[in-house]
């Protein structure tokens, strides 16, 4: 599935580099009224330390800052997920000079011999609302990976604590594959499950023991995601129905203090008693670069590690990387963290266990059931059909062989599904239908969203243990449908209802296709039955469907 994801994840890249200058690049440029022969430094990093970077780039450029040879230095850095970047350095679609990922698990994917240098810190913990933690006996009492399952398998679930209300425990952690935090979230969870805090071994991967384990943790994740900051917000947004914990780094904890509105209880941090890893954030500068562009990133790896550019970083929710620096203020209890924790540090394994875990989680995790929903109208003829099938063929190479798909085209007709089948047996199946959909006919996408939920639906009560999903695509509005639109939002959010604290059985996903789409409509179709909605156009439809696909 790696080698898979590395095309798209590429693009991914692209688009979060092209998207805006907030959002993509920050440089440190010279005074533009001045001869200008500037050396310029790609760094491709985690995104987790966006705002500290801006920050610091910004701040850097107005030094004036140059090379030993006199030549203005200027930053262009990229955040993206780090497996994202892995991927896209790799296979040489970027050309970075430094490779800052938010852990040195990263280094060892792309060079084993690479080393950097700490920038920041932060722990990996789980955010939970402190009354959730607090029945599991927080901050008294050290809460362990088997006290999340203890009330994740129970049947009661958070009634068995004397709060039915709360329904079952809901646990999130983004991609193992795209993101670093479900990364070392699953090798956390396969150290506990080892009984270890060292000397990891691939047999150790192997072994029935941590499979199990792996297996009940992962059976409590409610979905996947690419990013930790799409957990936090969706948390703050929706409160404790949305999911009792997600996998985040601490200074996200700290951060939350000043989103949060009142009628919500605090975030707090929850340090796994068999231990957690540090986000070293390190700074590795590539070999093969030019001697320029060496004392570039040299001199802004300086600015990075100065006093002040830590402080900031501090106050920011991260821990300094410079060790003279005390951890004060806002790490601490107030922000719902422990600056005494992490008790037990993980050690990296090393590079033959590094590169198993992805294919550990894969036969581990939570299955998935998509129900891919396809425009085929008169609208999506030529190129937007060509790249919308590229697109989706690109959803189906992410997900594993044990996820079940089927696919169900729709223009003024609901076309029956095909499916689903397990991809172990089904993917060329599935992958024919995608090819031979042809454009024509209007567009009635409140019956085809309606059938594909209400199957998906009759699925999910016969497997409950599995992600149910419905993914639709559609370059306009509803022509037609019998279905009304409040008819439809009503019956998603009628069915979360009644669930236990809102879950909702079956999550639609929306991409709306180009400039006709009604983006805020597929928007709140979205969000009534739990999902995620995205805009694409012909040049970024397969980056949105691989997007789609971080969920699963």
């Amino acid at each position: 599935m790696l080698a898979a994801l590395g095309a798209a994840a590429v693009l991914l890249c692209q688009c979060d580099a092209n998207s805006t200058a907030s959002n993509g690049r920050a440089s440190a440029a010279a005074d533009a009224g001045k001869p200008f022969d500037a050396v310029t430094i790609t760094i491709a990093y985690g995104s987790e330390k966006k705002t500290w970077l801006d920050g610091e780039i910004a701040r850097f450029g107005r030094t004036s800052p140059e090379t030993a040879s006199h030549r203005r230095i200027v930053i262009d850095a990229r955040p993206m997920g780090s497996g994202e970047a892995v991927q896209a350095i790799k296979s040489k679609t970027l050309t970075a000079h430094v490779f800052s990922p938010a852990s040195s698990a990263y280094l060892e994917m792309l060079d084993g011999k690479m080393k950097g240098e700490a920038v920041v810190l932060s722990p990996l913990v789980v955010a939970m609302w402190q009354p959730m933690a607090e029945a599991l006996g927080w901050p008294n009492k050290a809460i362990s990976w088997n006290d999340f399952l203890s009330v994740a398998t129970d049947p009661r679930g958070w009634s068995a604590y004397g709060h039915a209300d709360w329904g079952r425990f809901k646990l999130a952690h983004t991609h193992p594959e795209l993101s670093n935090s479900g990364y070392l979230a699953t090798l956390a969870e396969i150290y506990a499950g080892a009984k270890k805090t060292r000397d990891l071994t691939t047999a150790d991967l192997d072994a029935p023991a941590t499979h199990a384990f792996l297996e009940k943790v992962e059976g409590t994740v409610v979905y996947y995601g690419k990013s930790t900051g799409f957990f936090m917000d969706k948390m703050l947004a929706k409160g404790p129905g949305f999911l009792s914990g997600a996998i985040v780094y601490e200074n996200l904890i700290v951060e939350s203090y000043t989103k949060k509105t009142p009628d919500l209880p605090p975030l707090v941090a929850v340090y796994p008693k068999e231990g957690t890893f540090w986000a070293d954030h390190p700074y590795a500068i590539l070999d093969g670069i030019k001697p320029d562009e060496r004392d570039a990133a040299q001199k802004f790896l300086v600015h990075l590690r100065s006093r002040e550019a830590q402080e900031r970083a501090l106050a920011l929710g991260f821990r300094p990387a410079d060790t003279k620096i005390p951890t004060t203020s806002p790490i601490d209890s107030a922000h719902g963290v422990d600056p005494k924790q992490p008790h037990t540090i993980l050690p990296l394994p090393p590079a033959e266990v590094v590169d198993k875990v992805v294919a550990t989680w894969n036969a581990t995790k939570k299955g998935a059931d998509v129900a891919i929903v396809f425009d085929k109208s008169g609208s999506m003829g030529g190129r937007p059909l060509a790249e919308a099938k590229t697109g989706a063929k690109s959803f189906l190479d992410t997900l594993g062989d044990r996820d079940e798909v089927s696919f169900a085209a729709f223009d003024d007709v609901v076309h029956a599904p095909k499916g689903p089948f397990p991809l172990a047996t089904g993917r060329r199946t599935i992958a024919n239908e995608i090819t031979m959909v042809s454009a024509g006919g209007g567009t009635s996408l409140y019956d085809a969203i309606s059938r594909a939920y209400d199957d998906a639906l009759a699925r999910s009560e016969k497997h409950p243990n599995v992600i149910h999903a419905v993914v639709v695509m559609t370059d306009g509005r509803d022509e037609g449908s019998r279905t009304r639109l409040p008819a439809l939002q009503a019956k998603l959010r009628a069915r979360r209802a009644t669930e236990s604290a809102g879950d909702a059985p079956v999550k639609v996903f929306t991409i709306a296709y180009g400039e006709q789409a009604e983006g805020k409509v597929l928007t709140d179709i979205a969000d009534a039955a739990g999902g995620w909605s995205g805009r694409g156009s012909v040049e970024t439809i397969r980056d949105v469907y691989v997007e789609v696909a971080s969920f699963f």
